[in-house]
């Protein structure tokens, strides 16, 4: 009898450690859609500031000293 006590107790555990496990694993996916989301706004921005440095480049090209 003590043998299943512990068995069940056992599996008790691994059973709340999986749920907890799930639980974390479930706000990962939250996690991952805002690193893309940050990923694309730096992208744009980056698109941004190198669309300026070479509108800028342009304009300083046709300056003649």
């Amino acid at each position: 009898m003590e043998v299943l006590t512990r068995v069940s107790t056992w599996l008790r555990l691994r059973l709340a450690e999986a749920r907890t496990r799930a639980i974390a694993e479930a706000d990962h996916g939250e996690i991952v859609e805002k690193v893309i989301i940050v990923a694309a706004a730096a992208a744009i921005a980056i698109a941004a500031m190198a669309a300026i440095a070479l509108a800028v480049d342009i304009k300083v090209g046709g300056i003649e000293l």
